[in-house]
C-alpha cells in the first residue's frame, strides 16, 4: 500500500514537472506532428499515379482564315490566332475538323498504349471541340475503364470578348502587344491572369477530391482542355513565374502532356523545373 502511494505521488510530481516545464506540451506537439506527417504520406499515396493533360483536336477556328483583311499574327505562344470564325460563331460551339477527329482517335490509341487496362476519371472543357475530342478518345477504351466523365466550365478557353468586328479586334491585338501580354484583358473578355485564377480554383477542387479519397492510385486523371489552360495548369502547379513560361512551346492539337507521381508529387518528365523547349 505504501509503495502504491509513493508511486502515485511520484507520478503526480512528474506530471506537474512535465506540465510546468513545457515538456508535456512539447511531447503532445511531437505526437501531433508525427500524426500529420503520416496523414500527409497516406494522402499522397492514395493519389492517382498519373495526370494526362490533352489539348483538343484541330478545330474549325484553327484553319478558317476567311474574310481577314489584316494580318492576324499570334498574340503570343499561349494564344490561338484569331480568325474570322470567332466573329460569326460562339467560341463554345466551334467544332473539330475531320482532321481533328482523326487526331483525337489517334490520341485515344496513344493514351491506351500508356495506361492499358487501367481506369480513368475524366474532366473536360464544356466547349464543343473538347467534348468531341474526348468522344473520339474514349472509343479506344472499354466503358468499364471510364469511372466518370465531368464537364467543368473552369476548363474553358480564354474568353476573347464579344467579337463582332475584326477591325476592333485588330486594334486590341496591337494594344495587347504593347502591354504585358499575360495581364492584358480583352474588352468583355479575360486575360491569361484571369484564366490562371480559374486554374487555381480547379486545382483546389482536384486535390481536395484526391485527398478525400474520391480518386485512388489505380486511376488516371484525364483533363481535356485548351492549350492556354494547360500551360497555366503547369505554371500554377509547378509554381513557375510569368517570365518562365515564355520558353514553353505551343501545344499541338491532341498533344498529350503526362504528369507522373513520384513519392506523392507529380513531375513532368521526372522533374518539376521548367522545360525550355517542349512540354
Amino acid at each position: 500500500m505504501t509503495a502504491l502511494i509513493i508511486t502515485l505521488v511520484l507520478v503526480g510530481l512528474g506530471a506537474v514537472i512535465f506540465y510546468f516545464t513545457g515538456w508535456f506540451t512539447t511531447g503532445i506537439n511531437a505526437l501531433f506532428l508525427l500524426a500529420y506527417k503520416h496523414h500527409k504520406k497516406v494522402r499522397r499515396a492514395q493519389r492517382p499515379s498519373r495526370i494526362f493533360l490533352i489539348r483538343h483536336g484541330e478545330s474549325q477556328a484553327n484553319i478558317d482564315t476567311s474574310e481577314c483583311s489584316f494580318s492576324l499574327q499570334p498574340i503570343s505562344q499561349f494564344f490561338f490566332s484569331f480568325i474570322a470564325l470567332y466573329a460569326s460563331m460562339p467560341d463554345n460551339e466551334i467544332e473539330l475538323t475531320e482532321i481533328g477527329h482523326q487526331q483525337a482517335l489517334a490520341a485515344g490509341e496513344k493514351l491506351r498504349s500508356i495506361i492499358g487496362q487501367e481506369s480513368m476519371y475524366v474532366y473536360m472543357s464544356p466547349y464543343a471541340r473538347s467534348k468531341q475530342t474526348w468522344g473520339n478518345i474514349k472509343k479506344a477504351f472499354s466503358p468499364s475503364q471510364i469511372r466518370n466523365e465531368r464537364q467543368d466550365p473552369r476548363l474553358r478557353e480564354l474568353e476573347f470578348g464579344n467579337i463582332d468586328n475584326l477591325k476592333n479586334l485588330s486594334k486590341e491585338i496591337e494594344i495587347q502587344k504593347r502591354t504585358k501580354r499575360f495581364f492584358y484583358r480583352f474588352s468583355g473578355g479575360e486575360s491569361a491572369a484571369d484564366v490562371y485564377d480559374r486554374v487555381s480554383l480547379f486545382l483546389d477542387t482536384l486535390f481536395r477530391e484526391m485527398d478525400n479519397g474520391h480518386h485512388d492510385p489505380t486511376q488516371n486523371i484525364v483533363i481535356v482542355s485548351h492549350g492556354l489552360f494547360i500551360h497555366l495548369f503547369l505554371m500554377r502547379y509547378f509554381r513557375w513565374n510569368v517570365e518562365d513560361i515564355k520558353n514553353l512551346k505551343k501545344m499541338e492539337n491532341c498533344e498529350i502532356c503526362q504528369l507522373t507521381k513520384v513519392k506523392g508529387v507529380y513531375t513532368l518528365d521526372g522533374h518539376t523545373k521548367l522545360p525550355t523547349k517542349s512540354l
